[in-house]
């Protein structure tokens, strides 16, 4: 009688924790739905603040339009910074680094994939100042038009037009960030990889510096509403290598199209190999 008494408590205790940690879990995962949404209102009230405050008083300073373009990136460095603390703070996510110092060198190409929504956020983080290459879309959203146009972000709207401003700005000396997919990755692969960051590398001779981005669990994928929150707090890895240099990819006296195409693959090889899985499609021949 006394066992199976024991027995009925016990059964009883495990019962009620198994409650608990559901009602826990379904408490986590509600809030994170909600610091989510207090996440997403904040990254918009700040780009309207730099839009409305910020740039508008950096335009009045003295200096050369370049130099005021640069100030007006320092503040959007300086800013998103403030974010990923609101980020962390809100229990949305966990950061971890590496070799990030490196990005704040001037006059890198620095190449990326793109699995999450945040990833140009986080990585201009690192970079005090950075020529991001965004999608035309940006430019006529509410939210985020009027910072893209005052941090002098470069539209992906015409391929040679966008290498070529690419290329001069790496001649003066500053940084150009890319993300060659031009959108998010599918969940757990690669995307599409394009040609400009080769050719942007080719043109100005610059060894494309690779960005490894990894989020686990995959959150904020391409086809993932942002209220689809993962069941745990995320965490984004940020792995920054060397140079991959452009001479090992490209023999002498090869073609300027097949240089390019060899500089792509180089590139998918990389992310492959430091993601750990392989692309379906390949860049084509």
């Amino acid at each position: 009688m006394e066992r199976r008494t024991i027995t009925s408590q016990i059964d009883t205790v495990l019962a009620l924790t198994h409650r608990l940690d559901a009602l826990t879990h379904s408490i986590g995962k509600a809030w994170r739905v909600v610091g989510t949404a207090i996440s997403f209102a904040t990254a918009g009230l700040i780009s309207l603040s730099l839009a409305l405050v910020v740039f508008p008083l950096v335009r009045l300073t003295e200096g050369s339009c370049e130099e005021r373009e640069i100030r007006s990136q320092r503040a959007v460095h300086r800013a998103v910074r403030f974010y990923m603390v609101v980020l962390r703070r809100l229990g949305v996510m966990r950061l971890q680094v590496h070799g990030v110092e490196k990005l704040g060198e001037p006059g890198l190409l620095v190449v990326a994939n793109h699995p999450t929504l945040i990833d140009a956020l986080i990585l201009m983080s690192f970079m005090p100042q950075a020529d991001c290459v965004v999608k035309a879309s940006h430019y006529d959203n509410f939210w985020l038009g009027g910072a893209v146009k005052g941090a002098g972000y470069i539209p992906n709207r015409s391929g040679p037009q966008v290498v070529e401003e690419c290329v001069e700005r790496l001649r003066r000396g500053r940084s150009v960030l890319i993300f060659p997919e031009g959108t998010r990755s599918p969940k757990d692969e690669l995307g599409h990889f394009a040609r400009g960051a080769a050719y942007i590398a080719l043109h100005a001779g610059c060894d494309p510096v690779p960005v490894t981005i990894e989020c686990e669990p995959a959150t904020l994928y391409r086809g993932l509403a942002w209220w689809q929150v993962p069941e745990r707090r995320f965490t984004v890895t940020i792995n920054v290598d060397p140079p991959l240099p452009i001479d090992e990819a490209v023999s002498p006296g090869t073609s300027r199209p097949r240089a390019t195409r060899a500089i792509t693959n180089m590139l998918c090889d990389h992310f492959e190999r430091r993601l750990g899985f392989v692309r379906d499609q390949r860049t084509p021949g």
